[in-house]
């Protein structure tokens, strides 16, 4: 048997030690914790350590630059100091998660423990899907104004034009304008956006949406969605969120540990955003137009007020959410009421000033927009021009939270309902938890039997590779911060199985070689070099197929890929590389007539 190159030792060496060293974070516990992320209005952080620990003793807690973490021994005690901040109207943002007490040196060498998904750690899961009604009718309004500028611009009359539910009319009173606008119309279709159904009998042409635009709009509405769910999570300040595409308008999002399932669903499902509207004559015109069921001003639309009274409200928008660039928590400086601090785009600046200077003593009011749901919030007479940053009030603590978050993150561009809602409790991640460690230490307990009872010394060394290939798994899992679901300790245990697979296939070959009649220090060298195509092209076909699974699967087959990848190339370097160089040592200096294998 040749000399093993030394710098493979040193290689297995230093994949042993790394693997130990970031696996580490894994084993020490885990603590129901609250993280409060502060701003630059922030309370006392003295004052918000008694707000917490009234009636309950936090464990330990942290303080980094930005944000603050509490640490406690039950699930019980956690809720009691979450509902002590909630009482206290904290303009601070803060939620409910799980945190290990690490020390300093893991978080110096960017050592972190790895992520449990839902099934182990709990936490609530949501099916969303983009509201398809609502794509088709903003797409039928949209392209029944271009067509009426279209023939207003041309000059081609029609007698009278209607709406249905999926399509809209056109009907014209006589032969030569019907014909010039069936041409018009056909020519500007070059897209292919819309389907037209004409009926010259009857010079009528009907014009709906085309599924080819449909499924496009729906298409960008959920990819848009997507970015804007992913904002909206991190906002809520939860850890590894998952927010992926599932067919062709639905959207899944699981938020692990995350135990305030309402707040998430509210924010989540929400559509809403801001305009900015002037008002329109007096408190009488307001009342007026409530008993008429009408507005009686020009250019006025009937709004109510949130304590039930009317406002009649320009049409025309000054700011809409679009034009808001950042919004942050916190409080009135002269009233001391929960406020929400706006600033607007350059844009938006603009209009909000060029208004407010020509409108000095005017009402101004805030709308709340969500779906068909529209709520005036706050309206304050304007008593000087302002451009990029105000505030408003008028609104709860929670009620100012949530709605800078919604503005921070922007509007959804198409609704979206939630189809599914699930949650899973802690105690039931748990329980997943032990019944997949005990699966996979029962099914390691078996395989060591067999293998030290079939393959003696041999098969201790394959039992030591097949710990290492776990500590590497693990450790991989940590670095690249991987998910880890219960379907992904199934991809951990059939790789137990495979690593094991592959000394087999090599102890086997070493058999063969001695009684081939070959010494044992050349049966090991021919075992190992004969044996490594086979376990290559096993190997190899079934990293193709999990790399499929990974790029195209989703929710517990995702899971079940990741780690079966990272499985499969680990089980191949311990098989491979690791174990013969333990081999090397215990045989390559020796000249023993036997091999105990």
């Amino acid at each position: 048997m040749s000399a093993y190159p030394k710098w493979k030792y040193f290689l297995v060496l230093s994949v042993l030690i790394l693997s130990v060293v970031y696996s580490l974070p894994n084993f020490y516990t885990s603590y129901p914790s609250i993280e409060l992320q502060k701003n630059n209005d922030s309370t006392n952080i003295n004052e918000i350590n008694k707000i917490v620990n009234e009636g309950v003793k936090s464990l330990s807690s942290d303080e980094t630059a930005n944000k603050m973490i509490y640490r406690f021994s039950s699930i019980d005690d956690q809720l009691k100091a979450y509902n002590n901040l909630e009482t206290a109207n904290l303009a601070e943002e803060f939620t409910l998660f799980t945190d290990r007490e690490l020390p300093s040196f893991f978080k110096t060498i960017n050592a972190n423990p790895m992520f449990l998904g839902l099934d182990l750690k709990g936490g609530v899961h949501f099916l969303l899907q983009v509201d398809e009604d609502n794509i088709r009718k903003n797409l039928l309004r949209e392209i029944e104004s271009d067509i009426k500028k279209l023939l207003i611009k041309e000059r081609i009359r029609f007698s009278q034009s209607n709406r249905k539910d999926k399509s809209f009319n056109f009907s014209f009173n006589n032969k030569d304008a019907y014909k010039e606008a069936l041409e018009l119309i056909e020519k500007n279709n070059l897209g292919k956006d819309y389907d037209i159904t004409p009926e010259e009998n009857n010079f009528f042409i009907s014009i709906m949406p085309s599924q080819k635009a449909i499924d496009y709009d729906i298409k960008s509405s959920v990819t848009k969605n997507m970015t804007i769910l992913r904002n909206r999570v991190n906002e809520i300040g939860v850890s590894q969120p998952i927010v992926q595409r599932q067919g062709k308008n639905r959207i899944i999002v699981q938020l692990p540990g995350l135990q305030d399932s309402t707040r998430a669903k509210n924010i989540l499902g929400s559509t809403a955003t801001l305009e900015f509207r002037l008002t329109k004559g007096t408190p009488e015109d307001w009342y007026a137009s409530k008993l008429a069921g009408s507005p009686l001003i020009a250019s006025a639309k009937l709004y109510e007020q949130s304590n039930g009274d009317p406002v009649l409200l320009s049409r025309k928008v000054i700011v809409s959410g679009g034009e808001i660039r950042n919004a942050n928590t916190g409080f009135d400086s002269t009233t001391n009421s929960p406020a929400v601090f706006v600033r607007l785009t350059d844009y938006g600046a603009s209009n909000m000033l060029d208004t407010t200077q020509s409108n000095i003593g005017k009402r101004m009011a805030v709308v709340f927009v969500e779906k068909d749901n529209e709520k005036v919030i706050n309206i304050a007479v304007i008593r000087e021009a302002f451009s990029q940053n105000f505030q408003i009030t008028g609104l709860d603590i929670n009620e100012a939270k949530d709605l800078s978050i919604l503005l921070r993150s922007g509007a959804l561009q198409a609704p979206m309902e939630i189809v599914e809602e699930r949650t899973v409790g802690p105690s039931l991640g748990k329980d997943n938890i032990i019944s997949g460690q005990n699966s996979m230490y029962l099914g390691m307990f078996l395989v060591t039997i067999f293998m030290f009872i079939y393959y003696r010394t041999f098969g201790v060394i394959a039992i030591v590779a097949l710990l290492a290939n776990l500590l590497i798994i693990i450790s991989l899992l940590s670095v690249f911060q991987a998910t880890l679901t219960l379907s992904g300790i199934a991809g951990i245990v059939l790789t137990v199985g495979m690593a094991v697979d592959a000394n087999v296939l090599i102890f086997e070959r070493i058999r063969e070689e001695i009684a081939n009649g070959n010494t044992p220090n050349a049966s090991i060298y021919s075992g190992y070099k004969k044996a490594f195509s086979t376990i290559s092209d096993a190997n190899i076909t079934t990293l193709i197929a999990a790399i499929c699974l990974l790029t195209i699967g989703t929710g517990a087959v995702k899971g079940f890929a990741v780690t079966l990848v990272i499985g499969i190339l680990s089980s191949m370097f311990t098989s491979i590389v690791g174990t013969r160089a333990v081999v090397s040592l215990i045989y390559e200096n020796r000249k023993s007539e036997r091999l105990s294998i």
